[in-house]
């Protein structure tokens, strides 16, 4: 009876621990389930929200940087935004007089830009407004004023301006005399770019000593210059790197400044008229540090007689260009070839100037645009045999939906493409948002319709061959293929 008493007692024990274990582990359990919904809650809730607001806060605030115009449709979107948009003083840094109706929300922009450098836009003299933002010249970061300028530079020309480093003026020749007061009180002006510059002519009393700065490293002139009377070297940019002209005339500029620490050049055709076309007159070494030039696209379309001839006396005036980007306007005057004079029995073209050319841009690149497919391949061929440095060649076009696409191969292992051709001339070949077409044949059978424009062996195509085809094919096709290959 006792050992029928103890084994019931054991069993009770046993069982009792049991329950204990099975307490706790459902205790346990009961922890995790109420773990594991928090953390689906959580995750519900990350789904809800728009994928841009779970971007960390640094990288929205860069975004809103990029669309900074659009600041206030941005607030209204969620309180969120709101908040990181009131709170990023740089959003509010650009201050365009124009926008602001009243002093209370231009007082409110400028409390909101903080200590940031600020962007000033001036179309006209508004006083009140100007009158707001004067005190805080000491944060004038960049200052555009457009119109007329003497109202506004008569009221802020004596100011000092500490931090201003970039300055636009639409100059006529009522406001020099302010405007060079203003010059000498922004020591840390970097990059001045004047306009207008020709109604009407700038006064006698501007000297080239008012007119060189020590700090400027970027300067650029856009208007008519042929009044402009000073002495050659006379006008020192010490530090200057960067110089555009749209200008008339560029060479008498040129003859007047010494810039030595000069390294890009850009020119374009101003928009009054044709540029003057001279010689350039004084020491070509003075602009032997120039290894980018920029020959940009006339602002009124079509190229001047005079803007083409200029182009070749810039290839002899800057011979240590490295890096060239030029509109595809200029390939007449740059890769034409002429008898040399001490050598009849060769061609020299002006591009050859550029001994130490190592990369060159051609933008606005069509096939339909170009004049000849055989000078351009020739010139390449010749440079390439002659030993010299093969080219970096870019081809660069905004007309991606171009009809005349660049081929790239072939179809007959024996003939070549404009586009072979240039990747054996040169270290290498880029197309840049130019239309390509892996490989092109024609069909001229009776009944079928041109497929694609014909691959013909470099040089080979002449009118003749042009006009046979003619007899074969419709308007449509003969047009294609004028536009798609260069016909001497």
């Amino acid at each position: 009876m006792t050992d029928l008493l103890s084994g019931a007692r054991a069993e009770l024990d046993r069982l009792q621990h049991r329950e204990f274990e099975l307490l706790r582990e459902l205790l346990d359990v009961r922890k995790a389930v109420a773990a594991q919904r928090v953390v689906i809650d959580e995750l519900i809730r990350a789904n809800t929200l728009p994928p841009i607001n779970r971007l960390p806060n640094e990288l929205l605030a860069q975004i809103f940087l990029l669309i900074k115009d659009e600041r206030e449709s941005l607030a209204s979107v969620s309180r969120h935004w709101r908040d990181m948009i009131m709170d990023i003083p740089s959003i509010w840094s650009e201050i365009n007089l124009d926008n602001c109706e009243t002093s209370m929300q231009l007082k409110l922009h400028l409390e909101r830009s903080r200590q940031a450098p600020l962007t000033i836009l001036l179309s006209d003299d508004e006083p009140e407004l100007l009158d707001i933002i004067i005190p805080y010249t000491n944060r004038w970061h960049a200052l555009w004023i457009l119109g007329c300028a003497f109202p506004v530079l008569n009221r802020i020309s004596s100011l000092e301006f500490p931090s201003l480093e970039f300055l636009f003026v639409d100059l006529e020749s009522d406001s020099v005399d302010l405007l060079l007061t203003m010059y000498s009180r922004a020591p840390a002006l970097k990059h001045l770019y004047l306009e207008g510059l020709d109604d009407p002519p700038l006064p006698f009393n501007l000297t080239a000593g008012q007119l060189g700065n020590k700090f400027l490293t970027k300067l650029s002139l856009v208007g008519t210059t042929d009044s402009w009377e000073f002495p050659r070297e006379s006008i020192h940019f010490p530090v200057l790197e960067f110089l555009t002209l749209r200008i008339d005339d560029p060479m008498s500029f040129l003859e007047a400044i010494v810039v030595p620490k000069l390294k890009h050049f850009e020119f374009s055709e101003e928009y009054g008229g044709s540029p003057i076309c001279r010689t350039f007159n004084g020491p070509r070494s003075k602009f032997d540090n120039v290894h980018h030039l920029v020959l940009a696209p006339s602002v009124v379309g079509k190229l001047s007689e005079n803007a083409l001839a200029l182009t070749k006396e810039f290839c002899q005036v800057f011979h240590g260009i490295r890096h060239a980007t030029i509109d595809m306007a200029y390939l007449l005057p740059l890769f034409s070839p002429y008898r040399q004079v001490d050598n009849p029995d060769d061609y020299y073209s002006s591009i050859d100037n550029w001994t130490c050319l190592e990369i060159l841009e051609i933008r606005d690149f069509t096939s339909m645009r170009v004049w000849s497919y055989k000078r351009f391949i020739d010139w390449f061929t010749k440079h390439t045999n002659s030993g010299q440095r093969r080219l970096h060649l870019k081809l660069i076009s905004d007309d991606t939906t171009s009809s005349y696409p660049v081929i790239l191969n072939a179809s007959n292992a024996s003939r070549s493409t404009l586009y072979q051709a240039l990747q054996e001339c040169c270290a290498s070949v880029e197309l840049d948002h130019i239309p390509v077409s892996s490989q092109m044949f024609l069909s001229t059978s009776a009944g079928s319709l041109l497929l694609s424009p014909p691959v013909f062996e470099t040089g080979l195509v002449g009118e003749s061959d042009i006009a046979a085809l003619t007899q074969k094919c419709s308007a449509q096709t003969i047009d294609t293929l004028l536009a798609q290959f260069w016909i001497l």
